[in-house]
């Protein structure tokens, strides 16, 4: 009779690959905190981006002016697009924490689209807070025909 063989890992293979598995794990985590806070900068950006870009169609829509304010001490405190009357027409509400955008204290769009100073442009930055080595902000501008678009790096 042959004898039987035993199935299944021994205690220190085991153990082996949970060191291996541990140490692994402790190298990845700088690297998926980065990606998260770079993830968070460039969904801020894009929750600007788009309401910039809804306040612009519903200032030409409307035919009247359409403004847009941050509700607390900085844009990250969330935002809201307004009409001339003072009604709230768009709620942003308050982004996850550890951002910081600086911008303009408010963005008119005329009726036309553009905003209201000829020749006027207006720039946000995305940055995380504190800053991080590896996760870069964004930058989120209006030119000249008040049409929004948002790039990597600073302002």
């Amino acid at each position: 009779m042959t004898p039987r063989r035993a199935l299944g890992f021994t205690l220190p293979e085991a153990m082996l690959a949970a060191l291996v598995l541990s140490v692994l794990a402790m190298l990845a985590l700088p690297m998926l905190s980065e990606m998260v806070m770079t993830h968070r900068v460039r969904s801020a950006s894009f929750e600007l981006l788009s309401t910039l870009n809804y306040a612009r169609s519903e200032a030409i829509k409307r035919n009247d002016t359409i403004t847009v304010a941050a509700t607390g001490p900085g844009w990250e405190s969330g935002w809201r697009v307004t009409e001339p009357g003072g009604s709230v027409v768009k709620l942003q509400p308050q982004l996850t924490a550890g951002l910081r955008i600086t911008g303009p204290g408010t963005v008119v769009y005329e009726r036309d689209g553009r905003l209201p100073q000829t020749g006027a442009s207006a720039l946000f930055s995305v940055q995380v807070e504190p800053p991080r080595a590896g996760v870069e902000g964004r930058c989120v501008r209006i030119d000249l025909t008040g049409r929004v678009n948002s790039r990597k790096g600073a302002c």
